[in-house]
């Protein structure tokens, strides 16, 4: 900590090996996150060749967030915090390499992704009743700072990266590539 004003800094947040852990955690699901929910729209329009169609997979994508929140996030508080987020990982994992199985019809893909998004509810909210623990004092409010805005640009590396590798290696190899994230977040929480 900075010694003339006792307040934390970036420095100080991440010295904690906890939170560096969970930190890396939660980009690389949040950058899973939009990795599936890219691949599939692309997938869906690619299959049908309609844009309304893949506009709303894409909108699918976004929704859990709203609804699993509020039916979801409680499962952080109420069971082991760690045992949430690992469960929560490895389930999505499972999700999407179900999604990359050939003769999976649109809406079950559909389905699956929108089950892949709620996952994140829980996952966040332990993550969140972690910090306390490990961050205390003005170390929580920094570590609060830089996974919120960590978490924005993780949205945004994800999306131009479900872009890039659905282009180039094709929607399975991306969406393989997202489970393998889900997988790697799974083992830095454990």
């Amino acid at each position: 900590m900075d010694g003339e004003a006792g307040r934390a800094d970036f420095r100080d947040v991440f010295a904690v090996p906890e939170f560096r852990a969970l930190w890396l955690a939660q980009v690389l699901s949040v950058a899973g996150d939009q990795l599936a929910r890219v691949a599939l729209t692309l997938l869906v329009y690619d299959r049908t060749q309609s844009a309304v169609l893949a506009a709303l997979t894409f909108v699918m994508g976004m929704l859990p967030t709203f609804v699993g929140g509020a039916l979801l996030a409680g499962l952080g508080d109420r069971l082991p915090r760690r045992a949430v987020m690992i469960a929560c990982d490895l389930g999505r994992a499972a999700l999407v390499v179900i999604m990359t199985l050939p003769g999976v019809p649109l809406a079950g893909l559909v389905v699956l992704l929108f089950l892949v998004t709620a996952g994140n509810a829980p996952f966040t909210s332990a993550r969140a009743a972690i910090y306390p623990e490990i961050l205390p004092g003005d170390r929580y409010l920094v570590g609060t700072a830089v996974t919120l805005t960590t978490s924005q640009f993780a949205q945004v590396i994800g999306f131009a990266a479900g872009g890039a590798m659905a282009g180039a290696f094709g929607v399975r190899t991306s969406l393989l590539a997202d489970a393998a994230s889900f997988a790697a977040s799974a083992l830095l929480v454990r």
